[in-house]
This record gives C-alpha cells, sequence and structure tokens, in this order.
C-alpha cells in the first residue's frame, strides 16, 4: 500500500470517528476503543489506527491517559466541560422528580431517546445521565424492558400495572370466573393504554393460568386471582 493511500485511511477513519463523538455515540468522558479494536472495526493496521487517533489528539477532540487509553473530550476544554454540565444537568432534574415523589419506585423511566428529545441532547448525552443515577442506585435497568426508578424488584411496566388491575378485579368479583373480557381494543381505550400492553398483561394472566383463550370467545376468566397489594 503506498503511503499516500495509507494516509487518505487514517484521514477518512479519523473523520469517522469525529463524527461519532459529535453525534454523540461516543459521548464527552467516554473511553475511546482500543487501538486494536479499532484496527479489527475498520480492517487497517494498528499503526494506520495510531495516526487516525493521533489527529484526533491533535483536534483536541481525545486525550491520553496513561495506563487507561483515550479519553473522548470535545472540541475544545470549554465545550467539554459544557458537555459535561449538560448530562448532569439532565441527571439533577430526574434526581429531583425522584426525591419529590413525581417518579415512584417501579415507575418506568422514558427511553434514552424521549429523555434525549426532553432535553434537546444527544442519545449519548442522555445515556451518561442515565447511567449516573444508576450509578447512585437511584435508577436501573432491565434487560428487554428498559429503565425504571429504584432496583430491579421495584421494575413494574404498565403491563405489569394492568395485570394487576385485572387481577384485583377477578380476585374482588367483578370478573366472575368463566366470564368473557372485552376485546384488545375495548380495554386498550378503557384503560388508556395501547393495544400492545393489553397484550402483554393478557400474556401475563395466561401464563399464570388466570386467563385463558378459548377458539371463538377470546379471553375468558379461568380461575380467582391473589389480588395486588
Amino acid at each position: 500500500m503506498s503511503k499516500a493511500k495509507d494516509a487518505r485511511i487514517y484521514v477518512r477513519i479519523a473523520e469517522d470517528i469525529r463524527n461519532r463523538i459529535l453525534q454523540g455515540d461516543l459521548p464527552a468522558g467516554a473511553m475511546l476503543p482500543s487501538e486494536s479494536t479499532l484496527a479489527s472495526t475498520y480492517g487497517v493496521a494498528r499503526g494506520t489506527v495510531r495516526q487516525a487517533v493521533a489527529e484526533l489528539e491533535r483536534s483536541g477532540l481525545v486525550a491520553s491517559e496513561a495506563g487507561r487509553g483515550r479519553r473522548v473530550k470535545s472540541e475544545d476544554s470549554t465545550a467539554s466541560r459544557a458537555a459535561t454540565t449538560q448530562y448532569e444537568s439532565i441527571a439533577e432534574t430526574l434526581r429531583g422528580r425522584i426525591e419529590n415523589g413525581e417518579l415512584v419506585p417501579g415507575q418506568q423511566l422514558p427511553g434514552e431517546a424521549a429523555t434525549a428529545e426532553e432535553f434537546g441532547v444527544s442519545k449519548g448525552t442522555a445515556r451518561q445521565a442515565l447511567q449516573l443515577l444508576a450509578g447512585e442506585r437511584l435508577i436501573t435497568a432491565v434487560h428487554g424492558k428498559g429503565w425504571f426508578v429504584g432496583g430491579p424488584e421495584h421494575a413494574r411496566t404498565r403491563a405489569d400495572a394492568v395485570a394487576a388491575e385485572f387481577r384485583q378485579d377477578i380476585s374482588a368479583g367483578k370478573l366472575a370466573v368463566g366470564s368473557v373480557l372485552p376485546g384488545e381494543n375495548a380495554l386498550a381505550q378503557e384503560r388508556g393504554v395501547g393495544r400492545i400492553t393489553i397484550r402483554r398483561a393478557f400474556a401475563l394472566l395466561e401464563a399464570e393460568g388466570v386467563i385463558e383463550k378459548r377458539p371463538g370467545m377470546g379471553r375468558v376468566v379461568k380461575s380467582r386471582a391473589e389480588g395486588d397489594t
């Protein structure tokens, strides 16, 4: 490979990483992947990656830390401090909502995209704010479900809450054994949720043997349920 061609490659790699940093995929404060990882990602030699990273260092986007690697900064030190303040400010706002009871244990938080949209930041910045609160044990991430206030034992999705409401109605006799439940559309409108939430709640109750799906009838109350407290 000619030196000229090799130069073009490292410049393109540096530009790609720079775009990832500016878009928030590699937020301020995050560690840059190792040279070997980047070399594997871009299919080049480590020397080429080293040149690309050196270009980023000269631009002030990353900084070397002895024994750790390279950490993402920003365009300049002022912007770096602003980025840090940004995610810390979001965390502080969410922390305040938890402390004043606006967000209660077990409540599901908006996802990274929704949080980013609310605060006008990148998803990477929103993720940093959520991770900061998780480090303080104020929220937790539950695989396949999202972020919740409190620990994993509190995690409760909207479908969990709807299923609990059905259990209470069945336990109290409002929905008798053998009665046919309304359809998903009607229940979604009645409970103020989406059809997918009703479907997930039904799946939980079916797994517990509380209701069952019967051909030509729909979902029928199969047995009494213990009411949720």
